[in-house]
């Protein structure tokens, strides 16, 4: 799929007052979700910082166009919404990338200028394939949980029980996760099918000068602590652990992970005042 499309944006500028003094942030969600997974989390706690917050569904995604043909889009097409976002901005942004959009926030970063990248909870640069299997060995229910969410026909039709083990913390409430549920939606089988394929080469050649943070959930059930290990090695830094699940931009207790990326934002980028 190549044709131009519509993509939403959002869009929080710094708060009144703030001085712009750093390269602007682009949040790239992962799979099932859009935009708006960090639209009542990140973007506030980020902009009210001083920072200008753009975040973009994926094409096929939330507000943007291609919902239609979703199952045609491959990680190529994603890398491509990335690179279009990324070049209407004032400065190359901070990449923050969740899960696929980290991955892709790797990629787009070994092609185009970025400032730094902070990788959450992200899929590794050699793709999916040891995440599930480790998933299949450890937990077949969960894989076969996350398969069904895949082709799940609204909140009906979840396993809400399941669905808190797999991307949640136990102290995720009921209404968040029904908000959560409400919006989730299917992801595009060739971009998965893309991830499924192994790709080791791309452990090597990550860009030295790229400052980067790596951070992994504890309590994570589809990025194993190996796989987070590995990204960090990759990019060449220590990462660093919160206890929290996998989806930790909207999981109780986001705002841990929060104030832990903006520490390394300030330490990095001399913060945003």
């Amino acid at each position: 799929m190549s044709k131009p499309h519509h993509l939403e944006v959002l869009h929080r500028a710094p708060a009144p007052g703030a001085a712009r003094n750093a390269p602007p942030l682009l949040f790239v969600h992962g799979a099932y979700v859009g935009a708006w997974c960090w639209e009542d989390t990140f973007l506030p706690y980020f902009s009210g910082l001083g920072y200008d917050c753009h975040a973009l569904s994926l094409v096929g995604h939330a507000g943007s166009a291609g919902r239609e043909r979703l199952d045609l889009c491959s990680l190529g097409d994603y890398q491509r919404d990335i690179a279009d976002v990324a070049a209407q901005l004032a400065a190359p942004p901070v990449l923050i990338g969740h899960s696929l959009g980290g991955y892709l926030a790797q990629r787009h970063a070994r092609k185009h200028p970025v400032a730094g990248l902070a990788l959450l909870a992200s899929v590794p640069p050699y793709g999916l394939a040891g995440s599930l299997t480790y998933m299949g060995l450890s937990a077949p229910h969960l894989l076969g949980g996350l398969n069904r969410f895949q082709w799940h026909l609204g909140p009906d039709g979840l396993d809400y029980a399941l669905l808190r083990e797999l991307l949640f913390s136990d102290s995720m409430t009921r209404e968040r996760l029904n908000a959560f549920a409400a919006r989730a939606q299917p992801e595009s089988t060739l971009a998965l099918t893309e991830l499924l394929m192994p790709q080791p080469w791309l452990l090597m050649g990550m860009p030295h000068d790229v400052p980067c943070m790596v951070l992994g959930a504890e309590h994570d059930r589809i990025i194993p602590r190996i796989d987070v290990m590995a990204t960090a090695r990759a990019w060449h830094v220590e990462p660093e652990f919160v206890a929290i699940g996998h989806a930790l931009m909207v999981d109780s207790g986001w705002e841990g992970v929060a104030a832990r990326l903006a520490n390394w934002l300030g330490v990095s980028f001399g913060g945003a005042r």
